[in-house]
């Protein structure tokens, strides 16, 4: 049986696979920062607003296309929002 390619994300076709993709590489990064040295905050803080761009690119494209924002999705951005001090505005 021949693979689904239409739904394969790794073919870059969508922008919404490519937005998710970059939400779960931002996290992985997130977590990789969170085991640097004590006194390195400034990687934590790079990291953090990196994910915060990721989630708020990926549900802005979620919002456009009317989909709903998975739970998940919408409490990290929510946390990560609090975390940096951007509470104003959020729509989620």
């Amino acid at each position: 049986m021949p693979p689904n390619t239409a739904a394969d994300p790794s073919l870059g076709s969508d922008p919404l696979a490519a937005l998710f993709q970059e939400v779960v590489s931002a996290r992985a990064a997130m977590t990789v920062a969170r085991r640097a040295p004590l006194g390195t905050s400034s990687v934590v803080d790079v990291a953090r607003t990196r994910l915060l761009l990721a989630l708020e690119a990926f549900t802005a494209e979620l919002d456009a296309r009317n989909l709903p924002v998975p739970y998940g999705i919408r409490d990290d951005l929510r946390i990560q929002r609090r975390t940096l001090g951007k509470v104003a505005g959020s729509s989620s």
